[in-house]
């Protein structure tokens, strides 16, 4: 990458390069807007080639059609789709308390997949590629934000190496603690789920038929997701807090055995598991999504429970959505500091976050007891799901568009 000026000036400037900045800035970049990314972190190294457990990424994500098509659309999905990404056709959903079931096919939705299930990082790798192949994009790494002012009709960003970015429009695409959001004093609705995920790569007895596996446990909901080796498996396991801390002390046998205890005869019997990691669960919303010549993207905006893996998915359709504004903006010749684009963002994009966050609540809650009334309810209701065919078809175009 070339010296940097100490100032620069762009149309759009992202805080953040995780996948919503650097699909957004590629999206915006492609329609030939000047793009400035900037982020704290030094640039990614390139992820190893490895199949063994310690091989692959510890987060993953369910990448539905939808967003596969917008990935493909500005050119990201044929290098994030190579041997790493892992379609699958099937989702299988239980309750360990009753005997309620639902499974999901792709051939009841007249659909090739459900989806595929990818590597974070590899989905950053080919971001990356496309991002810094585009000429109006600058990437600029090791710049963390410090301030943002009002400049005129845009804003003044200053970042931790001194250098000074001139913005029109400014987008917030760092995440759920959000620094440009904490500097605008835009305020979030957040609570806690007094639980905590753990995430890993496990190793498989039998190969994972290409299905997603979850089931939903005493202690918090329990996802097996395939990897592209039929014989490995990305894990979330959300638990309560204190059953977190059991389970999180145990040697990688007594986890195994505990998986597989968890899982039941439903799952597939785990043999090995590689690192854990764990992660707090909670779900944060920004109560408006723009402010004068500013927006927020995923989950800068809002983040979900990881319970149906959505929350990228969301992400994906606020990028797509906001450049759609944005494009046709410019081309009605308003000016890129207006709030009409912005606007029209918002109410486009906060209706579907809010109704996903409301169901994972649902989720959350309904399975999360063990009151008999309640239990018969959620088991009545996944068989009845399962065997009114239109019924289940329309559930599976909800999750899969």
């Amino acid at each position: 990458m070339h010296e940097h000026d100490q100032a620069g000036s762009a149309d759009v400037l992202i805080i953040g390069a995780g996948i919503a900045g650097l699909s957004l800035a590629t999206a915006l970049g492609r329609q030939g807007f000047r793009v400035f990314v900037i982020d704290g972190a030094s640039r990614p190294e390139a992820p190893k080639p490895g199949k063994e457990l310690q091989d692959w990424d510890l987060r993953v994500s369910a990448l539905t059609p939808a967003s596969i098509a917008f990935l493909a659309e500005i050119g990201v999905w044929r290098d994030a789709s190579t041997h790493r990404a892992a379609p699958y056709d099937c989702m299988r959903v239980w309750d360990a308390s009753g005997s309620g079931s639902i499974v999901f096919d792709a051939g009841e939705a007249d659909a090739s997949s459900l989806g595929h299930i990818v590597e974070n990082r590899e989905i950053l790798k080919a971001l990356l590629q496309c991002a810094q192949a585009l000429p109006c994009v600058e990437l600029c790494w090791g710049h963390a934000l410090e301030t943002m002012s009002s400049a005129g009709s845009g804003w003044l960003a200053t970042c931790s190496t001194g250098r000074e970015f001139h913005t029109a429009l400014a987008i917030g695409a760092d995440g759920a603690q959000s620094k440009a959001r904490q500097l605008l004093g835009m305020p979030t609705r957040e609570w806690s789920y007094a639980q905590t995920a753990i995430v890993a790569t496990v190793g498989l007895a039998h190969g994972h038929a290409a299905t997603c596996w979850q089931v939903f446990l005493e202690s918090g909901p329990l996802a097996m997701l395939p990897l592209a080796d039929p014989l490995k498996v990305a894990i979330v396991w959300s638990l309560d807090d204190a059953a977190h801390r059991q389970i999180a002390a145990l040697s990688d046998e007594a986890f195994v055995d505990a998986l597989n205890r968890a899982i039941g005869p439903t799952g597939p019997v785990s043999e090995a598991v590689g690192s854990r990691a764990s992660f707090p669960l909670s779900q944060r919303h920004a109560l408006e999504y723009c402010d004068e010549s500013f927006a927020l993207v995923a989950d800068a905006a809002h983040n979900i429970h990881p319970l149906a893996g959505q929350g990228i998915n969301l992400g994906l359709s606020d990028v797509a959505v906001l450049t759609q504004e944005l494009v046709a903006a410019r081309d009605g010749g308003l000016a890129l500091s207006s709030s009409v684009p912005l606007r029209r963002y918002q109410r486009r994009r906060k209706t579907e976050n809010l109704a996903m966050m409301a169901a994972m609540e649902g989720f959350k809650r309904g399975f999360g007891t063990l009151n008999p009334l309640t239990v018969l309810g959620r088991n009545l209701g996944l068989n009845v799901v399962d065997r009114q065919g239109w019924l289940k078809r329309w559930f599976m175009r909800q999750a899969i568009s």
